[in-house]
């Protein structure tokens, strides 16, 4: 599926916008210099802002040339589909459970349904998917100090910290 860039700039646009309103309402730092944690999304933002500008001019110069959609052969392929709708629905699996379960199952249940769904291979997806949340946990939680939802895991949550 193709779309045009005269449909795409404006929505890349838009996200830089919700990047830059986001990253303003970060905290700010309270010792040293003025980086926060809304630094580097603000500077994303901004980019994602030029770029969909870039995105809609040029669109707009070849709107004769080209579609607003185009799909593509793939919208034929049930497998196709349905890596999109597990792709999808993980996405909003996690926006909706996350807080009740917890990053770490959470994370890991949605990692396991994606890794299967495009691997075939349960122990594999199963492996990977305990190994890349654990990592993520670790990176994040434990040495950028990132909070990451317990969710069902509260009571535990000072034997799965490693400070």
């Amino acid at each position: 599926m193709k779309v045009s860039d005269v449909i795409m700039g404006p929505i890349v646009v838009a996200i830089g916008v919700i990047a830059l309103i986001a990253a303003s309402m970060q905290p700010k730092p309270f010792f040293g210099g003025g980086y926060g944690g809304g630094f580097f999304p603000a500077i994303a933002g901004g980019v994602l802002i030029v770029a969909g500008i870039a995105l809609a001019f040029t669109g707009w110069q070849q709107r004769a040339a080209t579609p607003l959609l185009e799909m593509g052969s793939w919208v034929n392929s049930p497998r196709h589909i349905a890596n999109a709708a597990v792709v999808i629905g993980s996405l909003i699996f996690y926006i909706l459970l996350s807080n009740f379960l917890g990053f770490i199952i959470a994370g890991f249940l949605v990692t396991f349904a994606t890794l299967l769904q495009f691997t075939r291979a349960p122990l594999g997806s199963f492996i990977v998917a305990a190994v890349a949340i654990l990592v993520v946990k670790i990176g994040f939680q434990d040495f950028l100090l990132v909070p990451l939802p317990w969710g069902l895991l509260e009571s535990y949550a000072g034997v799965l910290t490693w400070r």
